[in-house]
């Protein structure tokens, strides 16, 4: 009877969303939040399919200015190659993920690596302060680099800012884009029980309304030490038996027969991808070693989870892609002139 309930009550939620995030859409400026009862709303109406999301942002996300769409010089990126723009889209669009035959070159992957073995991390679930990732001898699961310690490394500017990316994420959508979070974070074989809270259980990414997420491996990752893993096609729908919210285990995945669809990606340090991460997916379990990797997102709209404004000091390239697109790099436009 409860599950009954639960699903009358996702279209008056679908509703209200489509009102609240037309409203937050009309704002001059997005709105500093959005409030936790609309949060919750939006993440129930996508109960109902892993695309209204994207057809809530094309209905109401509307009203940005042309400068929106502008893009930096994308022929400089030291990331990925602006010939492989097309065939990436497409590759996300059939399969909700695709890895990108370039390897970032090891001046960055080491530079961010070394810049992780000595920044302040925070041990996830275990409530102690920031400190430096014990790699020799980790306790937890996982270990989480905010995005105000992130960004003091040129690299992950670099990564973060990159305008390839972001024309990957625009021509994917449809929409003009704002680059939203930063996530930067260890992965370790310790500590197999919080695979809830570390993200090793399939789930879907309901933050915002329509995004695309990036992610870079920093060390090499093997079946072993921790791959991304998504359900081919799960971006376009799924089961009603995995629709709801929350985690979804191994066997709940071979009942719902979609076993035969899940894929490990793997890949040597420098390793990039582009992840429609509303697609169920989950971060494998370490079985040795440890796996760094970063991730940013875009999306349509800030509309959604919180954000944040973090502060810190651009570089001259950052300085420039932000004068360059704006309307992308927003959050941090707001950053700077905050400082």
């Amino acid at each position: 009877m409860s599950e009954l309930v639960e699903s009358a009550l996702r279209v008056p939620r679908l509703a209200r969303t489509v009102a609240a995030a037309r409203r937050f859409s009309r704002s001059a400026q997005a709105p500093d939040a959005t409030a936790g009862q609309q949060q919750f709303n939006m993440r129930s109406a996508m109960d109902l399919h892993p695309r209204i999301g994207k057809l809530i942002s094309r209905g109401v996300v509307r009203g940005a200015p042309a400068e929106a769409w502008d893009i930096a010089d994308p022929t400089g990126s030291r990331i990925a190659e602006l010939a492989e723009v097309n065939q990436a889209v497409a590759g996300v669009r059939e399969h909700g993920f695709y890895k990108f035959k370039r390897t970032v070159c090891t001046e960055i992957t080491d530079a961010i690596r070394g810049f992780c073995e000595q920044a302040p991390s925070v041990a996830r679930g275990a409530n102690t302060p920031p400190a430096v990732y014990p790699r020799a001898n980790p306790e937890v699961g996982r270990y989480d680099l905010e995005e105000s310690v992130a960004l003091q490394c040129p690299e992950i500017q670099e990564f973060v800012t990159d305008p390839v990316l972001a024309l990957v994420a625009q021509r994917y959508l449809e929409q003009p884009v704002l680059m939203d979070e930063v996530a930067l974070w260890w992965t370790t074989s310790k500590r197999n029980d919080d695979a809830d809270v570390n993200a090793q259980l399939f789930h879907q990414d309901r933050d915002r309304l329509a995004f695309l997420k990036f992610f870079i491996y920093l060390t090499d990752v093997e079946p072993d030490t921790g791959p991304h893993v998504y359900i081919d096609g799960s971006h376009r729908g799924v089961p009603w038996s995995l629709r709801g919210d929350g985690r979804k285990s191994d066997q709940a995945v071979r009942d719902a027969r979609l076993w035969d669809r899940v894929t490990e990606i793997c890949g040597p340090a420098g390793t990039v991808m582009a992840v429609d991460t509303i697609g169920l997916h989950k971060g494998k379990t370490p079985i040795r070693g440890d796996r760094l990797a970063l991730e940013n997102e875009y999306s349509t709209s800030l509309f959604g989870t919180d954000y944040e404004l973090p502060q810190f000091t651009p570089t001259a390239l950052t300085q420039e892609r932000m004068r360059q697109m704006p309307w992308v790099l927003q959050r941090y436009v707001r950053s700077t002139l905050s400082l």
